[in-house]
């Protein structure tokens, strides 16, 4: 008898920028929480308004788009807060640069129609902290980016998978893995063809290339590995390289799902 999954998450978006129907990064862990905000209302229509947690790995727009919409759409109907995980950084520049009453209502500081509450709680998080919701634990861990950023070791029962989020080089990250059989998938980035390491290096994102020589760095051969965040404008040339030269790596689109035993 087959073993019954312990959880699954599915990519609400899956990639490094917005073009026609390609959605940013974000991912559902259940019908309550996220990672990441960069395509929650295309993407989950009327299931947004279950939504009451939201992991933000680092401020970077396409990360956070949605925040925004998400809670201008679930104000009237919610008896709860909306909670936003992040570091400190990064939720002082979501606080200071989107939601200031400037370029977006401050929604913090209005309280809810249907309770005292008020429509949004920021909440601090530091790297290795474990936070428990809703049956999950979540460990930030640290991304090498060119801001603040935390990738996410998500677990439930036995099983987790790491999200690392945007990320250049990163050997820890990866000892990490070694270290923790518990971990049966991580998900990672390629966001440029290879021949554009210049920018991929300044803006300390993946080439198929450099991915190839951080994987050395991992040692197990029994994870499952996933890439997203593809650029848009790079899409089939990106796919073809990864695949020639990642070919044990599997490319995330909008809607794929990943379950864990």
């Amino acid at each position: 008898m087959p073993r019954k999954s312990k959880f699954q998450i599915k990519i609400l978006g899956a990639y490094g920028g917005r073009f026609k129907d390609l959605g940013t990064t974000c991912l559902q862990i259940s019908e309550t929480i996220l990672v990441d905000a960069g395509n929650i209302m295309r993407a989950l229509g009327e299931e947004s308004l279950k939504i009451n947690h939201v992991f933000i790995t680092h401020a970077h727009l396409d990360h956070i788009v949605d925040i925004p919409f998400l809670v201008d759409y679930t104000f009237r109907y919610r008896d709860q807060a909306l909670n936003i995980y992040g570091h400190r950084e990064t939720l002082d520049a979501i606080k200071s640069y989107v939601m200031n009453w400037n370029i977006w209502p401050e929604f913090s500081s209005i309280r809810l129609l249907n309770s005292g509450d008020y429509a949004v709680n920021y909440i601090e998080i530091e790297e290795g902290q474990e936070i428990q919701v809703d049956g999950f634990t979540f460990i930030p861990i640290e991304s090498n980016h060119t801001v603040k950023t935390f990738g996410y070791i998500i677990k439930k029962g036995s099983s987790a998978i790491l999200f690392t989020s945007d990320t250049f080089k990163n050997p820890s990250l990866w000892e990490r893995v070694n270290e923790d059989s518990s971990i049966k998938a991580v998900i990672t980035e390629v966001s440029f063809p290879s021949y554009m390491f210049n920018v991929a290096e300044v803006s300390k994102h993946h080439t198929p290339r450099t991915l190839r020589e951080d994987l050395k760095n991992l040692k197990r051969e029994n994870v499952d590995l996933y890439v997203m965040h593809l650029k848009p404008s790079a899409l089939q040339e990106l796919k073809k390289e990864i695949k020639e030269i990642l070919p044990e790596v599997e490319i995330l689109s909008d809607g794929d799902k990943i379950e864990l035993q």
